[in-house]
């Protein structure tokens, strides 16, 4: 999580954070907690493979800025695209053996404290070979 954090701090003007914020502050990345369906798949002899999700919200004040934010974030590639910055160093510092940016989901208007934000999901998926 440290990592994905990381990378996406290397985008200008997004903040981010590994945990879920009390209060949003547009545009702001969140990396969830991955899932573990199957620990004995998932941690197989030292080797790990995990999907995480990346949560981007923008402001929904403006609908067309807010959804020309969340494009510039989904796009492939751009100074605000979410590959580019997670895919430009795979290893995240060194800590995985590969990351992937799997894909995007848009999620339309999200309410968060009675707050409208454009949001969307990006899956993520982390291999590290292990020790």
């Amino acid at each position: 999580m440290d990592g994905l954090e990381a990378r996406l701090a290397t985008i200008g003007g997004l903040r981010v954070s590994d945990v879920s914020p009390g209060q949003i502050s547009p545009p702001c990345a969140i990396v969830g907690v991955p899932d573990v369906p199957d620990y004995r798949l998932t941690f197989r002899n030292g080797f790990a493979a995990l999907s995480f999700t990346v949560v981007v919200l923008v402001s929904a004040a403006l609908d067309r800025n807010g959804q020309k934010a969340l494009a510039g974030y989904a796009n492939f590639t751009g100074s605000t695209s979410i590959r580019t910055a997670i895919e430009g160093d795979k290893t995240l510092g060194g800590i995985v053996s590969d990351t992937v940016v799997d894909s995007f989901r848009p999620l339309g208007v999200e309410e968060v404290n009675n707050i409208g934000y454009f949001g969307g999901v990006f899956t993520v998926r982390v291999v590290s070979s292990g020790a």
